[in-house]
This record gives structure tokens, sequence and C-alpha cells, in this order.
């Protein structure tokens, strides 16, 4: 099992190589490698390719992640929505809730039973996080066509398309990271494009799909200094950004209301709107959850985040990492922030960084970091950002493998060799995307 996932890096990581070398420009510039002819084929190979090991991992697997999504829409099918997040505990928030809620009603229509030994029942829950990943690809090779040429887009569609982490996350396990990641990647776009409104709303919609969109919130509040008090500032405009951003959390704020207020009775579930998220963060009580990082690198892997490391505990140490990769992102953006490409970079930085040193983190919130990755190259195809994009897809597929299939949480101990080997890598890859970012604002100051 380990060499066959250390054997599926190597493939990937040699294909990557090899599609960067006939789809890039020669050194004149002037003309492709390979013919254009050739790049659309190697496009309809990656494809075609992709579509087969997405259905064919997707009804591989009868059970994985899909017993705990056989369990939720039960809840949320059959009984009401009031307490619902103190009847199931640890749940995803209520964009979520409502479309696997739409989902549940349709299989109900088709009489098909919410059974994870069924494989039609398997196929349809991971159906979602499917389209959403080829949704991603295909706004991502949009967006290149503005930026880059052919074949670099061919480049593109491989790293998201046949991306190993990706496939075993969404079509084998059964996930849904794929959903909230394509709104982060629209959030992060729209802000590029001046479109900050938008924005807004774009990543109301991820967070309440899932809650580690929170991650890039620095790049939001950069973007709002920037293009609204910094950029032709006018009250009028201030005003209408701070009412149109409180809408969105007004949005978000009035979906958790049938799930939180009684409309017959009147009454209101203890806790309220914050139970979800205060649940949720609570119950992730270890400094790393086979999340191989920092805390697995110095034997803190599977330790409660109460225990002391130095001078402090573990919890204290991940918010002061979280405080000091804010300060380092917001002085990479100081430094060169009329570079809009910055952003996807500076959004990896973040999600990047604060899952290799923020306590209570899991293998999949490395996910969007590979997408983001993916958007950055397409819009500065430089040889580093490749470099980060490929290093960080081998990360995420080797932490989340072996996570799930080789040293699950209850077998984790701390004698075992090679999740250490893999957290230094890990931390190896933030390091070159720190140095990356870095090089790139002292190319923009010379």
């Amino acid at each position: 099992m380990i060499l066959r996932f250390f054997c599926i890096s190597t493939v990937f990581l040699f294909l990557a190589i090899i599609i960067f070398a006939l789809c890039g420009r020669d050194s004149n510039k002037n003309k492709y490698v390979i013919s254009t002819k050739n790049i659309f084929y190697i496009e309809l190979a990656i494809l075609s390719v992709s579509i087969y090991l997405h259905l064919f991992l997707a009804v591989l697997t009868p059970t994985g992640d899909s017993v705990y999504f056989s369990e939720v829409m039960t809840k949320l099918t059959e009984e009401n929505f009031y307490g619902f997040y103190q009847r199931i505990g640890i749940t995803y928030p209520p964009l979520f809730n409502y479309f696997f809620y739409l989902i549940g009603q349709l299989l109900h229509l088709f009489n098909i039973p919410f059974d994870y030994s069924l494989r039609l029942f398997v196929f349809i829950i991971k159906l979602p996080g499917i389209i959403s990943e080829f949704l991603m690809a295909a706004i991502i090779y949009r967006i290149a066509k503005k930026y880059i040429s052919e074949g670099q887009r061919a480049i593109a569609l491989f790293l998201i398309l046949l991306n190993p982490g990706y496939l075993f996350i969404t079509s084998y396990i059964c996930q849904i990271d794929a959903l909230y990641t394509l709104f982060m990647i629209l959030t992060v776009y729209l802000i590029i494009n001046r479109k900050l409104k938008l924005s807004y709303f774009c990543f109301a919609v991820a967070i309440l799909f899932k809650f580690q969109t929170i991650f890039i919130t620095p790049i939001l509040i950069f973007a709002i200094i920037d293009q609204v008090i910094l950029h032709d500032f006018s009250w009028k405009r201030f005003w209408s950004h701070l009412i149109t951003g409180l809408s969105a959390i007004a949005c978000m704020a009035l979906s958790y209301l049938p799930f939180i207020y009684n409309f017959q009775t009147g009454e209101i579930s203890e806790g309220g709107i914050a139970y979800n998220f205060t649940t949720s963060i609570a119950s992730y009580g270890r400094t790393s959850q086979n999340a191989y990082n920092f805390w697995t690198l110095i034997g803190y892997n599977m330790t409660a985040h109460s225990e002391t490391f130095g001078p402090f505990t573990c919890n204290t140490w991940g918010t002061l990492f979280i405080i000091l990769i804010v300060i380092l992102c917001t002085f990479f953006y100081l430094r060169n922030r009329n570079d809009v490409t910055l952003y996807p970079m500076l959004a990896t930085l973040l999600i990047s960084g604060t899952f290799c040193f923020a306590v209570k983190m899991m293998a999949r919130y490395l996910y969007p970091a590979v997408g983001l990755l993916v958007l950055a190259y397409v819009m500065k195809p430089t040889l580093k950002r490749f470099i980060c994009a490929v290093t960080h897809s081998v990360a995420f597929f080797l932490v989340v493998s072996f996570d799930y299939m080789v040293y699950p949480r209850q077998i984790y101990t701390k004698d075992l060799i090679l999740p250490y080997f893999i957290s230094f890598y890990v931390i190896a890859c933030f390091g070159f995307l720190v140095y990356t970012i870095g090089s790139e604002n002292r190319s923009h100051e010379r």
C-alpha cells in the first residue's frame, strides 16, 4: 500500500514534468514545442482519462465517508431542521445541509435507499464533488485563456483533473471539499477582477459549505482596504460596500434560522447560531488530526492541544503561529499590492501556513491550496509557481492517503517513521512557497 502511493506520486510528478516540457513555449518564445493540434489531443486525453478515473473510483468503494453522509441525510429528510445540530453533533454549515437535503428528497423520489453499501447511493453522493471539481477546472481553464498560451492551459487542466489528491478525496473517499474550494477560487478571482461586492456573497457561500474558508479572510480584508478605502475613496462607495457586506453576513445568519428557531412554538435552540461553529472547533481537540505538519514532525500528532510545549500550550503556539502567518502575508501584500496575481498566492500562503503550524488541523484542510496554486500559475506561468503547484499536489496526496489508508488515527503511533518524513516535506513545500512569493516581490522591486 505504501509503495503504491509513492508510485502514484512519482507517476504524477513525471507526467507533470513531461507535460510542462511539451506544452510550454520553446526558448525563442515564438512557437510551441509541439503543434497546437497535438496540444488539443493532450487536453482531450487528460479529459478522457480524468472522466474514466473519476467514474471508476466513484463506484469502486461502497463505503468510505458515505457512512457519515447516509446518517446525516437520514436526519435531514426524516426529522425537522430545528435542533438538528444538537441531535447530530459535528456537521457542516447550513448550505451543505440544504444541498444534501435536496439530494435526499430526490433519492426518496426515485426510491433509492440511504444505504452506504449500495453503490448507486454512494455514486450519487460523490457526484456533486466530482461535478464541482470539473467546474473548477473549467473556470480555471476559462481564466487561463486571458493570460497564457494554449499549451500552458493543458498544464493547468492536468494539475486539476488528474491531481491524485483530488481523485482520491472526491471520487474515492467521498468528500465534498471541491464544493467550497470552487467558491473560494471564485471569491479570489472576483477580487482580482474588482467585483468586490459579488465576492462578499461568494465568500459567504464558501463558508456556508465549510468553515475552513475563513482561512483566507485576510485576502478579503486586503481587497476592501485597497479597492474601497485606498482607491478612489468616497463615502458613497464606502457605505455601499458596507451595506453589501452586512447583507452577506445577514444571509449567513438567516441560513441558520430553520435550525435554531422553532416556527411553531417560537422556541430558540440552546447555543443559537454559534453552536455549530463552536462545537465543530471544540470537537477537534488535537494538535494534529493526522495532518502531517509541524506538530507531527516534533512528535505531537494526535496529542491534546492543551499539552505544554515549551513555555506555552500547543493551542497558544498555534494561535501565535497564525498571527505570524497573517503578518507575513500582510508584509508580502504591502510590498507588492499592485500585482493582482499575488492574491491566489497569498491565499495559499494562509491555507498552507495554517495547515502546517496551527493546531486542530485535519489532512483534507490542504485541499484548496492546490486549486489556488493552479489559479496562481495560469495568471503568471512561472517555473516557481508550477513547482509550488506540483509539490503541494504531491504533499496533499501523501497526507490524505496516509491518513485514510495507511496510518488512520486509530492505529497511529509515534514510533512510525514515514509520517515524520512526509511532515518535513509538507513544511518544505510551504517554505518554497514563501521563497517564491518573496522572490517575486524582490523581482518587482527591481
